[in-house]
């Protein structure tokens, strides 16, 4: 399906998906290396990681990972009710459609993060940042009007060997086509993780810039391309 067809909102466009994989890798990335080894998106690792610690008898130590699973399941209410309060139509007082309002609440979120991230304790951090992470997986779940999730790459690693597999062994070009855009996804969440992991030997703690700059690229292309 042709990026540039007129019925696919720009929100599922392959360069946008990568931003939005990239801003899930690099928050995932931050509360990981800076509030105690936390995932805020990636829940199933989380909740591996609570069983662990439940399983070593560490109840402290498990009451983080329960933390930020709650915050994001308060953080899908609250998307989810922005989606409904709003009905995906424009705020009539400032014309700004459901998607950029949901991008713009991820980045207030992750300002208040900057602004307190060294007043408050790591849990409080990690339950802002999980809320964060919850608002862009309620938003934005579709690729050419194909189910997509930018928080976890298992499903995108799935779709990608298997189109290869149909390429390369049937010899079907179509599935060797779709398989670019799985490639694409998983490298720019990658990059993702990265950039945050090499700007904090720089900026430490300050390096949650990186999503903050990713999103509002990501609200920049929203604007442009409505207009």
């Amino acid at each position: 399906m042709n990026e540039s067809h007129p019925e696919i909102p720009v929100s599922e466009h392959l360069v946008f998906a990568g931003l939005l994989t990239m801003i899930a890798g690099s928050i995932d990335a931050y509360s990981y290396l800076f509030h105690g080894a936390v995932f805020s998106g990636l829940q199933t690792g989380n909740i591996i990681l609570l069983g662990i610690n439940l399983g070593h008898g560490d109840i402290a130590g498990s009451g983080r990972y329960l933390i930020s699973l709650v915050a994001f399941m308060l953080g899908t209410v609250i998307a989810h009710g922005m989606q409904k309060h709003f009905g995906r139509r424009p705020i009539r007082v400032i014309s700004v459609p459901v998607p950029q309002l949901i991008l713009a609440y991820e980045f207030a979120l992750l300002l208040i993060v900057a602004l307190t991230d060294r007043l408050v304790p790591d849990f409080i951090s990690t339950a802002v940042l999980s809320a964060a992470a919850a608002a862009e997986l309620q938003e934005f779940r579709r690729l050419k009007g194909r189910p997509f999730t930018p928080l976890m790459m298992t499903g995108t690693l799935r779709t990608l060997t298997e189109g290869l597999y149909d390429g390369v062994h049937y010899h079907d070009r179509a599935s060797l086509r779709r398989s670019f855009d799985p490639i694409v996804v998983l490298a720019c969440f990658a990059c993702g993780v990265m950039l945050v992991t090499l700007i904090r030997y720089v900026a430490g703690s300050l390096s949650v810039a990186v999503p903050m700059v990713l999103i509002s690229g990501a609200m920049l292309v929203l604007y442009v391309k409505r207009d």
